[in-house]
């Protein structure tokens, strides 16, 4: 639970701080998106993260790819930016998405949608547009896995030594 907790930290750690720098930023217009919020949410990245990781049981490897995911997302759409009005929506829709491919068992997106605070209708609009922005390319090679999870592992080093 502690190396679990220690994850959760460290990935709301990485975000935040993209967060501050992304916050001070002006979006166009064009770049507003359906994961856009008229303002951001009140939960931290850490509660919500946790949040998500104590309803779904999913596993630690999911958070992983998840960031993974929101990586390549960047990758493929520079212009794309996470910023406080955004990463909630793109966190869950990222962490449903790496659920539905690493796990065994999931459950319905009804029941993540409840976790994450949207709407049902939501949820589905959100994975729809994540998977099309992503050319529905969710294969992670075994050696990226390991070189993104030693990186967060280091990185918890650092913050807690």
């Amino acid at each position: 639970m502690q190396r679990h907790n220690q994850l959760l930290t460290t990935i709301a750690n990485i975000l935040d701080e993209i967060i501050k720098e992304t916050d001070a930023l002006e979006i166009e217009q064009d770049s507003i998106s359906c994961f856009h919020a008229t303002k951001a949410p009140s939960i931290t990245l850490f509660n919500y993260l946790q949040r998500i990781a104590k309803y779904t049981h999913c596993s630690e490897e999911c958070f992983v790819i998840a960031l993974i995911y929101l990586d390549k997302l960047q990758e493929k759409h520079p212009y794309l930016v996470l910023n406080s009005k955004c990463i909630h929506r793109f966190l869950l829709t990222s962490l449903v998405i790496a659920i539905k491919v690493q796990d065994d068992d999931y459950y319905k997106n009804e029941y993540y949608a409840k976790v994450g605070g949207v709407s049902v209708k939501e949820i589905f609009v959100l994975e729809q547009a994540f998977l099309e922005l992503m050319d529905y390319e969710l294969f992670i090679p075994e050696q990226h896995y390991f070189m993104y999870e030693k990186k967060l592992l280091e990185y918890t080093e650092i913050e807690m030594p």
